[in-house]
């Protein structure tokens, strides 16, 4: 109150210390104000900076651990539905501690609780690292020793060939790799669990303690700011995640290849020691806030008092009772959870889409994956936060763009599912394994159990390795250039775009390999570069704008549908819905579908490691046709928020109990 001596209850929780904060620095208190007022942390904008910095920084891991996965599956072996599983750990996290952790720190000390989350966070991240400590130098070993030789295999006449290629060193290199990748993905699973679990207090805490400590008319700019710049996370994520796979997995040596060569191996690790310093330091800051910033005109003693005496359990499950019989918040709830499947989705496995449809290098897909999409995204965000400041819209209005955006979105990716380019061109290649990828032309050369290497004939045509082309001799021109001559499969009298331009750059034209009429190849595929990315990254990035401007509006229809009390357990309802239904089988299902587009798995010694080539097609539809299907079921349930959400006063009154109109022709 402005210009009032503070009320003997007032007086009194500042003197046993009980103040719930300070009072907002707006109101003029004719008192002396205790040293706590007084300090730099009873602010919301010092507050809304520490903690947009810890959600960045919760971001970026996701989406760096997202960026890495296509080295985890090539150091490992694994294929794309266990890094989605690894993914999907950090929402079972959520799971576990959404509705408990927001029931229990929604009524206690919000900044204190969100702390010990960051803590909790900083440790999972941590423990991500072990590994590489562990068992970096073994498995670095082991990998080189599949490349040992340099040059590809090359075709082998006589019968003993298997003994080359799967000798007792590829043996026991093989079992290695298998025994370590048995101990690691389950601690990895076990170290995302715990960030999982720091991941929840950040984000259903942090929003409603801002809301909270705003009033109703900025909150909208809060929201905004707060969700656009979270979006930073992700987008520095991908960042990080190409400047750390330029790095060599041990940065204390020098390779002496380079990130083309498929010996290199990305510092996949080095990332997660940044992340885990900063989020460490962020904690230690966000001790020192205060309960509550912004002074509550109300007893505070007298509720305390009542909520001691009513047991834990009763009082739990009746706010849960509230949030199931909100029919505006359960409908809410399903549309998030549909909303942020096909974007979950289309994330986790971006990077390698852009591998493989637009022949991208693993550092390029990076950072086309953060700038073309997800800085956009917060763009998007924020540009929506300041329409919804400046023009005040109603519940319907925000619902009804929320639809629109769900539809815009799957459009868009019908859309791109006609943008790529030309499919790989291979001479031959099995459904299944490398193995069985023989031809006629090289049935002689015994090529069972060589790994993928592939190149490319000066005929035009790709195949998986000189073996498989029936090349004989081997010249290096580089570190990461091989011609493979005395090729019995390919044709001599063709010329080829790729191969020409290498004989060209290294003068080659002279070369006794070249003679005797004989067709010869090159490292690497056929296909070049691919001018169809800019198409793609046109498209994505609108329809990732249209998406993110309904975000700002979806979260305040649930903190304004909701009781004041009940806003942090309507965000761990969300969550805790998003996690089960959505975030969970999200990078499961879609890297099975990733999965279902792979026509061949290298395989080495009898046993088979990560997809080798894809069906670029197939991979196309599945992918972002299952995206597209996930939000148009999004837009469904939009839509039956539009139909009720004439309920929902957008701007309550300062200290209005209830958001929800009992009946839509009843006001508040």
């Amino acid at each position: 109150m402005k210009g009032v001596e503070a009320t003997p209850e007032e007086q009194e929780r500042l003197a046993t210390g009980n103040n719930n904060g300070s009072l907002d620095c707006k109101h003029t208190v004719v008192r002396p104000q205790p040293l706590g007022e007084r300090s730099v942390f009873a602010s919301t904008r010092v507050f809304m900076l520490v903690f947009l910095s810890g959600w960045v920084l919760q971001g970026m891991f996701l989406t760096y651990f997202v960026s890495v996965t296509t080295t985890v599956e090539k150091l490992f072996k694994v294929e794309s539905k266990t890094t989605g599983t690894l993914l999907a750990a950090t929402e079972i996290g959520q799971i576990c501690t959404a509705l408990f952790l927001t029931y229990l720190a929604g009524r206690g000390h919000r900044p204190r609780w969100i702390a010990c989350m960051m803590l909790v966070l900083a440790v999972g991240v941590i423990g991500c690292v072990v590994p590489h400590l562990l068992y970096g130098t073994p498995l670095l070993d082991v990998h080189l020793d599949a490349h040992r030789a340099g040059a590809a295999p090359v075709c082998y006449t006589y019968q003993n060939s298997t003994s080359v290629l799967c000798d007792d060193a590829h043996v026991k290199s093989s079992t290695t790799r298998s025994s370590i990748t048995a101990v690691v993905i389950p601690w990895l699973f076990i170290c995302l669990l715990v960030v999982g679990v720091g991941q929840t207090g950040i984000a259903t805490l942090g929003i409603p303690y801002v809301d909270d400590n705003v009033g109703s008319k900025q909150s909208p700019l809060y929201m905004a700011i707060t969700i656009g710049i979270r979006v930073i996370g992700p987008a520095l994520g991908f960042l990080l995640g190409a400047l750390c796979t330029r790095v060599y997995v041990n940065p204390l040596l020098d390779p002496d290849f380079d990130a083309n060569d498929p010996r290199w191996v990305g510092a996949w690790w080095l990332g997660m020691v940044f992340i885990a310093g900063f989020i460490v330091l962020l904690s230690t800051l966000m001790f020192c806030f205060p309960r509550q910033i912004k002074q509550e005109p109300m007893a505070l003693p007298l509720k305390k008092n009542k909520d001691k005496r009513e047991p834990f359990f009763k009082d739990f499950f009746a706010t849960i009772k509230r949030q199931l019989t909100n029919d505006i918040l359960m409908w809410r709830t399903a549309s998030s959870v549909l909303h942020l499947m096909p974007i979950s989705g289309v994330y986790s496995f971006l990077p390698k889409y852009l591998e493989k449809q637009f022949r991208l290098p693993t550092h390029d897909a990076n950072l086309v994956s953060g700038l073309g999409g997800i800085l956009v995204m917060g763009l998007g965000t924020i540009t929506s936060g300041v329409v919804i400041l400046k023009l005040v819209p109603t519940a319907r209005q925000v619902a009804a763009w929320t639809a629109a955006s769900a539809a815009i979105y799957s459009a868009g990716m019908v859309v791109l599912m006609f943008v790529s380019c030309p499919e790989e061109n291979y001479r031959y290649i099995s459904e299944g394994s490398i193995a069985n990828s023989s031809m006629d032309c090289s049935a002689g050369c015994h090529c069972t159990d060589v790994p993928f290497n592939p190149v490319c004939g000066q005929d035009s045509f790709t195949y998986i390795s000189p073996c498989q082309a029936g090349c004989i001799s081997t010249h290096q021109l580089d570190n990461n250039t091989w011609l493979y001559s005395n090729c019995s499969c390919i044709d001599g009298s063709l010329r080829g775009e790729k191969a020409m331009s290498t004989i060209e750059k290294f003068n080659l034209y002279n070369s006794s390999a070249l003679s005797g009429g004989v067709g010869w190849a090159v490292s690497g595929e056929c296909g070049g570069p691919c001018r169809q990315i800019y198409t793609f990254v046109a498209v994505f990035a609108a329809v990732m704008f249209v998406h993110a401007s309904g975000e700002v509006g979806a979260v305040l229809l649930i903190i304004r549908c909701t009781d004041k009390k009940d806003k942090a357990m309507a965000m761990g309802v969300i969550q805790f819905a998003i996690g089960v239904f959505g975030n969970v089988p999200c990078p499961i299902v879609f890297g099975a579908a990733v999965d279902a587009a792979c026509r061949a798995r290298d395989a080495l010694c009898g046993m088979l490691g990560a997809c080798a080539s894809y069906d670029n097609d197939s991979f196309r539809h599945l992918y972002l046709g299952l995206s597209a299907g996930l939000m148009f079921l999004a837009f469904i349930m939009d839509l039956l928020v539009w139909s009720k959400a004439g309920r929902i006063d957008m701007n309550p009154a300062e200290g209005a109990p209830p958001a929800v109109r009992q009946a839509p022709d009843t006001p508040l």
